[in-house]
């Protein structure tokens, strides 16, 4: 069994002195009701109900009150309904618009009984059906692929995990965690995937994971396709999208096909909400509100790394190549740096996007902007030790504060960095493997501890 940090997140929402009926989200296979099932081990009695059977979808169609309700599903599994210590368990809530309706009529009839409904393909189901969520009755929980504090957790290396998370990591920890953190990126976060390396570190078997998961995802398109043309649309981006990721993408023509703007809008919209992939689009501002441009053409992130190195077919290139800059001309550095912070928001849906600023003779890009303390933190993803921070210094000349980050493989450090206006800013330089600690290292900094080194 890994060890998830959402755990945490579980226990937090137990013990919440108004707690609502909680909603775990996310795409197919990232570890939903492995991770309920193991928090249900701290109630007496835990009551699993899933949508997708008919016989299970049948008590949610009488129509009971909450408490009648409560008491016949008690009755079909022959528990007794135990305030405070019941755990109920709805999976793949989507397949009962019912369901959905009930969980409003749980929270304010039977506040003491916890509630959970998960369900992957739960956006892109219920919007068709015109169903929303209970507004402010439910709390919401995302679940992402293993982050690499997730994966250190899972190699029973509590002397690194200890290491990753003190701050500042000390040089020891940094190359052996930067070590790892090459592996990691190959293997990506997919629990069975992670699991099935960890038991005989054959890719094999891993690669026989990541065929069933990409069939699997394939199979679901008829589950959220309205029509045939749809449903075309959807798998020709499941096949051509890999080869795509990381850039920014054109909707018109998408994979070099035929498909109009709107369609392929449509489907990207679907496959966004089956949590599958991700579409950042680019902010044009400094500063909050973090308010995207969807005239301009976003970035395409896959749901995980090391699924779509498969996809891709360079795992080889990994074992082969001396540091992670190698690999496929440094793309996968940038998605993975992607996967990692967006493991920072687990509450509440995403805010990670990118900045541009185009102009003439004066455009610039940096990677990832990460809301922080009111304001835009800029993150670069360097594919070497060096490498030019003209973006940056872009960005920097229209903040409104003086931080900025340099994801990279190299040393960690702040330096002190001149503005051609005369000012100066802080540049934090993160080594790869700690990509994901990247707020609490610049609140370590911007908290005056530490001081800048001399030069970039």
């Amino acid at each position: 069994m890994i060890k998830r940090t959402i755990d945490q997140d579980l226990q937090r929402w137990r013990h919440a002195r108004q707690r609502k009926p909680l909603i775990v989200r996310g795409a197919r296979q990232v570890g939903k009701t492995t991770a309920v099932k193991e928090f249900a081990r701290s109630f007496q009695v835990f009551l699993y109900v899933n949508l997708d059977m008919e016989e299970d979808r049948r008590l949610f169609e009488r129509e009971l009150k909450a408490p009648e309700l409560i008491r016949l599903i008690c009755l079909r599994f022959s528990e007794p309904f135990i305030p405070e210590q019941t755990l109920l368990f709805i999976d793949e809530i989507q397949f009962s618009s019912l369901a959905i309706k009930m969980l409003r009529y749980f929270y304010e009839e039977i506040p003491e009984l916890a509630v959970i409904a998960a369900g992957s393909l739960l956006e892109a189901v219920v919007s068709d059906e015109h169903q929303s969520f209970p507004v402010g009755r439910v709390e919401n929980l995302w679940v992402h692929p293993l982050s690499f504090a997730e994966y250190l957790g899972a190699l029973d290396r509590g002397d690194l995990l200890e290491g990753y998370r003190s701050i500042p990591a000390s040089l020891p920890y940094i190359e052996e965690l930067g070590r790892l953190f090459k592996v990691y990126t190959m293997l990506g976060g997919m629990p069975e995937a992670v699991a099935r390396y960890l038991e005989n570190k054959d890719m094999v078997m891993v690669n026989r994971v990541y065929e069933s998961l990409v069939r699997a995802y394939a199979e679901d398109v008829d589950k959220y396709a309205s029509d045939k043309s749809l449903a075309r649309a959807l798998v020709h981006i499941l096949n051509t999208a890999p080869a795509e990721a990381g850039k920014r993408i054109t909707l018109e023509g998408f994979g070099s096909s035929g498909y109009k703007a709107l369609i392929i809008r449509e489907a990207f919209d679907k496959l966004q909400k089956a949590q599958l992939l991700k579409l950042y689009h680019p902010l044009t501002s400094t500063s909050l509100p973090a308010i995207p441009n969807y005239r301009r053409k976003p970035r395409l992130q896959m749901l995980d790394t090391g699924l779509l190195n498969y996809q891709l077919g360079i795992q080889e290139e990994y074992y082969l190549a001396p540091d992670l800059v190698s690999v496929y001309k440094g793309l996968m550095i940038q998605h993975i740096v992607g996967q990692e912070l967006e493991t920072l928001w687990t509450s509440s849906g995403s805010r990670l996007g990118f900045w541009v600023r185009d102009k003439h003779q004066s455009s610039a890009e940096v990677d990832f902007v990460v809301p922080h303390r009111g304001k835009l933190i800029p993150i670069e993803v360097k594919s070497g030790k060096a490498g030019s921070l003209r973006s940056l210094i872009q960005f920097m000349l229209l903040a409104e504060h003086d931080i900025a980050v340099r994801v990279y493989e190299g040393d960690l450090r702040i330096d002190r960095v001149p503005l051609p206006d005369g000012r100066t800013f802080r540049l934090l330089n993160l080594p790869l493997c700690l990509c994901a600690r990247v707020l609490d290292y610049v609140e370590h900094y911007l908290g005056g501890e530490g001081e800048a080194s001399s030069g970039v």
